[in-house]
C-alpha cells in the first residue's frame, strides 16, 4: 500500500479506531522485531515504514485535537 493510501486510510478512520490502528502497528512492531531474534525474517525494513505510519497516524490524531479544542 503506497503512502497516500494509507494517510487516506488514516483520515478516514474516527479517533478511537485510529488509537487502535497505532495499538495494533505498536503490536506488529514487537512481533516483528520478536521474528528477526528468532531468525524468522528479515523484513527490517517493515519496521521502519511502521514507525513511519505510527507518527503518521498519531500526526493526524494530534491534529483533530487542536483542532477540537481551538487551536490552543
Amino acid at each position: 500500500m503506497k503512502t497516500s493510501e494509507r494517510m487516506k486510510k488514516f483520515l478516514a478512520l474516527k479517533d478511537s479506531d485510529l488509537q487502535k490502528e497505532i495499538s495494533v502497528m505498536q503490536l506488529s512492531i514487537l512481533n516483528l522485531r520478536i521474528d528477526i531474534a528468532n531468525h524468522k525474517t528479515k523484513g527490517i525494513h517493515k519496521i521502519a515504514q511502521i514507525k513511519s505510519d505510527i507518527a503518521r497516524a498519531k500526526t493526524i490524531l494530534n491534529g483533530r485535537l487542536k483542532e477540537n479544542n481551538g487551536g490552543e
